[in-house]
């Protein structure tokens, strides 16, 4: 076989790999359930859930003392997040979502507005869940 019948593979491998840490470079950073769960003993940390009202309340529940403002509405909000100090600004903020895909675009708008650390639940509610961590209906 000669290297020019690799070369759609080659191609393919390529491009997923580069897919892959363009995801990873536009999620920006992230934080495990069980991170999460040790931050909020030590530190203040504002939750931005992003999912729709009713999956807020639904059977995944919401992590206690979570704000929920689906994505959707939030580049609404931004406005008014905008206007933040500069203290406020600086503290830790996590989005979540359901699997962690609709909170990376919301960790962005934020992060877009001047909020610097902003990270996303990784995994999202299902793996909140999946660790059994507390949560609110």
């Amino acid at each position: 076989m000669e290297i020019q019948d690799f070369t759609p593979i080659i191609f393919i491998a390529v491009t997923l790999i580069g897919f892959h840490f363009l995801r990873q470079r536009m999620m920006g950073a992230a934080v495990t359930p069980e991170e999460l769960a040790e931050q909020m003993k030590t530190n203040d940390v504002k939750i931005i859930d992003v999912r729709s009202e009713g999956e807020f309340t639904g059977n995944l529940g919401h992590i206690e003392g979570a704000v929920n403002i689906p994505v959707g509405n939030l580049a609404e909000e931004i406005l008014g997040l905008g206007k933040a100090s500069d203290q406020q600004k600086n503290e830790m903020i996590v989005t979540i979502c359901r699997t962690h895909n609709r909170s990376p675009r919301a960790a962005r708008m934020l992060r877009d507005v001047g909020f610097k650390n902003v990270v996303v639940l990784k995994g999202g509610m299902m793996a909140w869940n999946s660790k059994k961590l507390p949560v609110e209906k």
